[in-house]
């Protein structure tokens, strides 16, 4: 493959490092579901796309581009374990479509490309999964089964915080897709493990912060520009405004980028930011208890009522049909 192309988190740095392990010599890129269209005018021949949900706002974009790599003769496999759009016709993207939400991409990709990558690689999907919260399936736990379990538990820990210390850090990404596609263990890496407590030092600190500023509307908790992971932001804000859902965000280039994490079953965020963030000017889904927005930055506090009454319907509904 000439082009792999990722999400930038644990689960899309881990799904790439197993394609590049399958597919050498590769170069990597990192895009999101916003990005990705645009991101795709640079590629000419093979792809690997991981971790990366289809974005339905932008839909015909990406497969205008994608039709463009398929007409020049380049390969496309399509990984990624988020919903897929409603009403997506099957061939409607060109390639192969890799998909399931019953898993993380990591274990897709190495389910994939299992016949071309050292068994050993097993241990990276473990960690995208462990980094998605999607350890508990049964391909995960059949390989766990391979493996000293607490051990790998801790190689996942240091690589999951030392890429939350990274932020944006693109090219330290990439360092990490190669180092992990040799088939190396993150407590071999003296700048992860670095990074990695660092981070979790970090961490207590932020947590501390978070229970101080947080900010709750009706049943949803937020915290602003703490300029920090914005999904642990969210995990805490949560925990501390003591509501179902909670949002770290952050202002950039006038708009606000959300990561949203819910604890109820009750609710599904995929399904509430894909009809609600378009009506304000911006885009959103994920999973449904996972997911991110992007709105402009004067829309942000009118989409935060509008999410909390989809929110609080919800659970009217789901309490109503107990």
């Amino acid at each position: 493959m000439d082009w792999i192309v990722a999400h930038g988190d644990t689960d899309g740095i881990c799904s790439a490092a197993i394609a590049l392990a399958a597919f050498r010599g590769s170069r990597v890129f990192f895009s999101h579901p916003s990005g990705l269209a645009e991101d795709l005018k640079q590629v000419e021949g093979n792809i690997v796309i991981c971790d990366i949900a289809l974005p339905s706002t932008l839909l015909n974009e990406v497969k205008t581009e994608l039709e463009r790599i398929s007409a020049g003769g380049g390969r496309i496999v399509y990984i990624d374990h988020h919903p897929l759009p409603r009403g997506l016709r099957e061939g409607y993207i060109p390639g192969k479509l890799v998909s399931s939400t019953n898993s993380c991409a990591s274990e897709l990709t190495y389910m994939e490309f299992k016949d071309l990558v050292p068994a050993e690689m097993s241990r990276v999907a473990i960690c995208g999964a462990i980094g998605d919260y999607m350890d508990n399936t049964y391909e995960i736990r059949r390989l766990l089964l391979n493996w000293e379990k607490r051990s790998l538990y801790l190689e996942s820990g240091l690589l999951i915080q030392a890429i939350d210390a990274g932020g944006r850090d693109y090219e330290t990404k990439r360092r990490m897709v190669s180092f992990l596609s040799s088939n190396r263990t993150p407590s071999s890496d003296e700048e992860i493990v670095g990074k990695a407590v660092a981070e979790a030092i970090a961490e207590e600190e932020m947590r501390k912060r978070i229970k101080e500023e947080v900010r709750v509307v009706g049943r949803i908790a937020y915290v602003l520009d703490m300029n920090w992971s914005m999904g642990k932001g969210a995990v805490y804000a949560r925990v501390y405004g003591n509501t179902p859902v909670g949002i770290g965000a952050e202002t950039r280039k006038g708009r606000v980028d959300m990561s949203i994490r819910s604890s109820s079953n009750q609710i599904d965020l995929n399904e509430m930011l894909q009809e609600l963030a378009p009506k304000h000017n911006g885009s959103g889904g994920g999973h449904a208890m996972a997911a991110g927005a992007r709105v402009p930055e004067g829309k942000f506090f009118e989409f935060l009522e509008d999410f909390n009454n989809l929110v609080k319907e919800s659970e009217r509904k789901q309490t109503v049909e107990y």
